[in-house]
């Protein structure tokens, strides 16, 4: 095919050499960004702790309210105390990132439903449930450090830390040991100001 006039064939030269430039740029354009990749990771497990930090706080609070023993009430006054702390150290990163610390209606549900199962099932099971649920917890919450700038790597670290500092409480609390229990709620407050 010859094209007609020295103008046609300069135009068409163009415009396959910017179609073969931009073919071979469209590849780079188009690879994600792992720092973007992670950052949402970060986000969407930062903002699930935000909301189970809030059911934890509705829950607990409501449990303490009803238990009659001593060390119940030892024990749940330092596990509010510890709760309350811990909204206020994720404030400053939860506006950082927009996200809302009011309970959510899936976190309300759940402290609702999380207050009801400690009305009815026996105590061993219960603290035995909660137990395996926040250890599963755990291992999911261990990745917020691997997601996490360097800027807010330091409160990553901080957030896994009180999730196993849960575990080890309520681990003392299935023993029987509330005021071991009490006094990892109450140590890791003091330890963390």
């Amino acid at each position: 095919m010859t094209l007609p006039t020295p103008f046609l064939r300069r135009v068409c030269l163009k415009v396959v050499l910017t179609l073969g430039l931009l073919s071979m740029l469209l590849p780079a354009f188009c690879q994600e960004n792992p720092d973007l990749k992670r950052q949402e990771a970060f986000l969407q497990l930062f903002e699930k702790e935000v909301q189970n930090r809030a059911f934890a706080l509705l829950s607990i609070s409501a449990i303490s309210e009803k238990v009659t023993e001593d060390g119940d009430k030892i024990l749940y006054r330092e596990w509010v105390a510890f709760e309350e702390f811990l909204q206020k150290q994720y404030k400053p990163y939860a506006e950082k990132y927009g996200l809302s610390q009011e309970p959510r209606s899936t976190a309300k549900a759940q402290a609702f439903f999380g207050e009801l199962a400690s009305d009815i099932l026996p105590q061993k099971t219960f603290y035995e449930t909660m137990l395996d649920q926040t250890e599963d917890y755990l291992e999911k919450l261990k990745k917020l450090p691997d997601y996490a700038t360097s800027e807010d790597l330091e409160f990553a670290r901080f957030v896994v830390k009180q999730e196993e500092a849960q575990v080890k409480a309520i681990a003392h609390k299935i023993k029987g040991e509330n005021q071991e229990a009490a006094s990892v709620f109450a140590d890791f407050v003091n330890s963390n100001q």
